[in-house]
């Protein structure tokens, strides 16, 4: 009796300590070997999220939640859920997932450094290996600090990376663009697209900001591929902006998930670093 009175302790206990990747046993892991990215001459590292503990942390990220198609007619419900997004082998996970179909018939995460972390000026790059499928959505990315007093697109918005699941030329496709204006009815919009020789989501890339007062510039793997002068936006792109990272399920620029959409899809973030001029 001694003896089953301590196995229901002990297991009551361990059942309770719920590791955050308790949820990634299914998931075949990419190596995060052969990284080459250097830090940039005349830069010094100011902040990063290296992702090399058990857990998210607090201290960077929180969420946004819900399922309101977000703008952009998306299926996807949003958590804080370790279902959907946890720290494990040296990487965030980001995982979404098909519950039934249609509206809020998927979960995934969408994390963000709102409140905990903000950037001005500088390089923003992380390491990223993307999902796939038709109507899958990741994206790296960030608004103006000001957002919940100015409102979209007021605020400034810049897309480092957003990659439309489909067929193997979408796929291959990686897309930077501002948007900005003074109102939803008076906005504008400008970017551009890098198409990789393969597939984005075989293997891991850098998906990279440089920032300026005068110019941003987007690239990929190290080669801007959107470059504009800002100088005359001001209003738009010259104060904090915060990040976010997420995989949208559906919506009106990549379509909807079909019968050859597989689930779950992973967005693999291995780190995010950010580096300022010395």
């Amino acid at each position: 009796m001694l003896i089953l009175i301590l196995f229901i302790l002990l297991t009551g206990c361990y059942s309770n300590n719920v590791r955050s990747d308790s949820y990634s046993e299914e998931i075949n892991f990419p190596s995060t070997n052969n990284d080459i990215y250097k830090m940039p001459e005349g830069y010094k590292l100011i902040w990063s999220d290296e992702f090399n503990g058990t857990e998210i942390d607090k201290n960077n990220w929180t969420y946004d939640l819900g399922a309101t198609g977000w703008g952009n007619n998306e299926w996807q419900r949003y958590t804080s859920s370790q279902k959907n997004s946890f720290v494990s082998n040296g990487m965030l996970i980001i995982k979404a997932i098909r519950i039934t179909g249609g509206m809020a018939g998927y979960t995934s995460a969408r994390l963000k450094t709102e409140g905990k972390q903000y950037f001005h000026h500088g390089i923003i790059v992380a390491r990223i290996k993307i999902p796939y499928g038709q109507g899958i959505w990741p994206a790296f990315w960030m608004l103006g600090k000001n957002y919940p007093s100015a409102g979209w697109p007021r605020c400034g918005e810049i897309d480092i990376m957003e990659v439309v699941g489909g067929d193997e030329t979408k796929e291959s496709t990686v897309h930077g663009t501002l948007h900005w204006g003074s109102s939803f009815n008076n906005k504008s919009s400008e970017g551009g697209k890098y198409t990789h020789t393969e597939n984005l989501s075989k293997d891991w890339h850098y998906y990279e900001l440089e920032w300026d007062t005068n110019r941003i510039s987007i690239k990929f793997d190290g080669q801007i591929y959107f470059s504009k002068q800002i100088y005359n936006l001001k209003d738009y792109f010259d104060h904090p902006f915060f990040i976010i990272l997420n995989i949208a399920v559906g919506g009106n620029w990549p379509g909807y998930p079909d019968k050859k959409t597989t689930f779950p899809q992973y967005m693999f973030i291995d780190w995010i670093r950010y580096y300022q001029k010395i």
